[in-house]
């Protein structure tokens, strides 16, 4: 007998992201695609276009099959092919790159909570699909000296147990030296600001909204002083600062995309910010720095609140599916 079940909450909730978050990164994508100049990177971003439409295209014929509403999302309204450059080609890669690996992550971390064989599928193909665009994006980045590394430490001499635990550290005075776990969130989390302060600074001088431009500017001014406390904290250390690419905004005030899509590209940000810092908690044992982590983090709490404020006061919040509200259906009945 064959069984045909439902989407279950779970999946439902996985594809109307999944929707969501590809139907606005191929709009940005595709604006990259019109403005680029430097031919090693087409085949990357007709790769980032392909991959982003994929997964936009199967999740629309699940919706269709199971007759459950199909997202907003972005589309040709929310992307203006013929204004100019925003951003560099180099930032464009840094961008695909970076996309690539939230996309490789996200897919393989939903996939826990998949059960339909169907839904499954879309989801093992755009992990496969999203970390083969992040390799290549990668390569590229390597080949043209580009790729932002994290700081080099000298090799471990010998493996030892703890003899105590100062190892852990206070708040305030003389710290242990830093561990790669902890080095390596902390660059990660610097090149996340890095991207994001680009991205909204671009976003600050294109937008049509005087509310809209505050808000980034608002944004710019958080991922610099982001940036300026995990460079701080290297410095104390001793630790090589990473290299840095801020790539060049142009003068360009012809935005190439909708307020709408900034301010969801922006709040799409803040969430995957405060998921970086929440797993950089969890690996962080000195206590200095596991409290800068956690006030960073109610900083960036509150910009996205106040994000999806200004969303919905515009209309462009769009609701995720959700739970039938019996009480409002009782009160119908009343």
């Amino acid at each position: 007998m064959e069984h045909n079940p439902q989407l279950v909450s779970s999946e439902v909730a996985a594809l109307w992201s999944a929707y969501m978050q590809n139907s606005m990164a191929f709009c940005i994508v595709q604006h990259f695609s019109q403005v680029n100049e430097d031919p090693d990177h087409t085949d990357i971003i007709q790769s980032a276009l392909s991959n982003c439409n994929l997964v936009v295209n199967e999740v629309k014929q699940i919706f269709e099959k199971e007759n459950h509403g199909l997202p907003i999302g972005f589309t040709h309204e929310d992307v203006n092919l013929k204004a100019g450059r925003l951003y560099s080609d180099l930032f464009a890669m840094r961008y695909i790159k970076y996309m690539a690996a939230a996309g490789t992550a996200a897919a393989a971390a939903l996939l826990e909570v998949l059960a339909r064989r169907d839904v499954r599928d879309i989801f093992s193909k755009t992990s496969q699909g999203f970390m083969q665009l992040y390799n290549d994006s990668c390569d590229l980045l390597l080949k043209k000296g580009a790729f932002v590394r994290s700081p080099t430490i000298p090799p471990m001499e010998k493996a030892e147990y703890l003899q105590d635990d100062s190892f852990l550290s206070g708040l305030i005075g003389r710290h242990r030296p830093l561990t790669v776990l902890e080095l390596a969130h902390i660059s990660k989390n610097t090149e996340t600001n890095s991207i994001g302060r680009t991205f909204v600074a671009g976003f600050s001088q294109t937008a049509q909204s005087p509310e809209v431009r505050k808000f980034m500017e608002r944004g710019t001014e958080i991922a610099a002083k982001h940036e300026t406390v995990f460079r701080e904290i290297l410095i104390k250390d001793g630790v090589p600062l990473p290299s840095t690419w801020d790539s060049t905004i142009t003068q360009s005030i012809d935005s190439p995309f909708s307020d709408k899509l900034m301010m969801f590209h922006t709040n799409s940000l803040s969430v995957l910010s405060i998921a970086g810092y929440g797993a950089a908690i969890g690996a962080s044992l000195r206590k200095d720095i596991g409290g800068n982590y956690i006030r960073l983090v109610s900083e960036v709490l509150d910009y996205a609140d106040d994000g999806v404020k200004l969303m919905i006061d515009n209309r462009w919040f769009e609701q995720p599916p959700q739970n039938v509200d019996r009480e409002a259906l009782r009160k119908r009945r009343d």
